[in-house]
């Protein structure tokens, strides 16, 4: 009896055994996505096989293909990211559409066995950037970087601004210091030798006078020039070359000089800053100065003109001219005028050179980079 009672429950546990192998037959064997408008189809990576599959979330919409033995199938598939219950079909196929970010669990089996076990397939659908939990972190330290960045630039010109004042101060400080002190000083020795020499000498006192009413002229012109150069509105090529014809007008009109001006249409377009601008317009006025002085010439040529980016500048005269190794017209203060030029020159980061010869007139050209 005992025999019987054991040989039937093994044999209803083998009945129940086939029945679990045949209910978990269930298989899924492939999973592909449906492509979309305007989006570059991507190739299904699913092999038969396998539990787990990785989307982009621009293919999330996608199609599991499963299978079983037989020919009656009846499935029941779930996915509880999706579905709040279980979804029980005949088709071999489950379409998942809209797949949210991130994982969920597939799971299909044979729905006339409850207990079996079933078919799982994990889906992963990647976030897009800015949708993962480093994508704002990382912007805001972007942002950050980009701020930082922005206000240590604004920092560096307001420097640059800051040491460019300086600077033009500094110019200025030390032009007053040269020209006008050294022209004050004339004045002021000027003036104690007529005192002493008024009574004895007179003509030579009157001499002495004008001498001193024109040092009192060259500190006017060089204050003119100072406060010329440092007016935002004389910012421009067009202010300059009027400022050019001026002080032409001035120092050669009072002279049997004949004044030929070439001015190139392109160089108003030209931008020099206010240093470059002064130092310039210095140079150029040096040279008619020493004309007006020394060349005793009848005729002048200036010629501005713009050769890509370079601005060059040509005086040219038909006077008595100089030896350039000796140069003879120095100013009767002290400075040296030529000297002056090149230093200036130098400054601009440009090219001076003179040419001269001795009753063949002098041409002084001038070659600097404008913007």
């Amino acid at each position: 009896m005992n025999r019987r009672i054991l040989i039937s429950r093994v044999a209803f546990f083998l009945f129940l055994f086939c029945l679990q192998a045949h209910a978990q037959s269930v298989s899924i064997i492939d999973v592909k996505a449906m492509n979309r408008v305007f989006v570059k189809p991507e190739p299904s990576t699913f092999r038969k096989g396998d539990s787990l599959i990785q989307l982009s979330y621009r293919h999330n919409n996608t199609v599991i293909y499963f299978q079983s033995p037989g020919t009656d199938h009846l499935y029941e598939y779930k996915a509880r990211q999706l579905f709040s219950q279980p979804i029980t079909t005949r088709d071999s196929f489950a379409v998942l559409s809209n797949l949210p970010n991130g994982e969920l669990l597939f799971e299909v089996k044979d729905a006339r066995y409850p207990n079996s076990r079933p078919a799982r397939l994990k889906i992963i659908v990647e976030s897009p950037l800015w949708l993962r939990w480093w994508f704002l972190p990382m912007m805001f330290l972007y942002g950050l970087v980009f701020v930082s960045a922005g206000l240590y630039l604004l920092y560096r010109y307001r420097l640059r601004q800051q040491l460019r004042l300086l600077s033009v101060r500094e110019n200025i400080a030390r032009d007053l210091h040269d020209d006008m002190g050294s022209y004050l000083s004339s004045i002021s020795m000027l003036s104690q030798s007529v005192l002493n020499i008024a009574q004895k000498d007179p003509k030579h006192a009157r001499l002495l006078v004008d001498k001193i009413g024109e040092t009192a002229r060259q500190v006017m012109d060089s204050m003119s020039d100072i406060v010329w150069s440092v007016n935002p509105e004389n910012d421009s090529m067009t202010q300059v070359v009027v400022r050019m014809r001026d002080v032409a007008t001035d120092l050669l009109g009072t002279q049997d000089i004949t004044l030929h001006q070439d001015i190139d249409e392109a160089v108003p377009h030209i931008h020099l800053p206010l240093e470059q601008r002064r130092d310039f317009f210095l140079i150029y006025k040096e040279a008619l100065t020493n004309i007006a002085k020394y060349a005793s010439a009848s005729h002048v040529w200036v010629r501005l003109q713009r050769s890509g980016s370079l601005l060059i500048l040509v005086v040219q005269d038909d006077g008595v001219g100089f030896d350039t190794q000796q140069p003879v017209g120095q100013n009767p203060l002290g400075g040296n005028g030529l000297k002056n030029m090149h230093t200036r020159a130098q400054k601009l980061g440009g090219t001076l050179s003179i040419q001269s010869t001795r009753g063949g007139g002098t041409t002084l050209t001038l070659q600097i980079l404008g913007v």
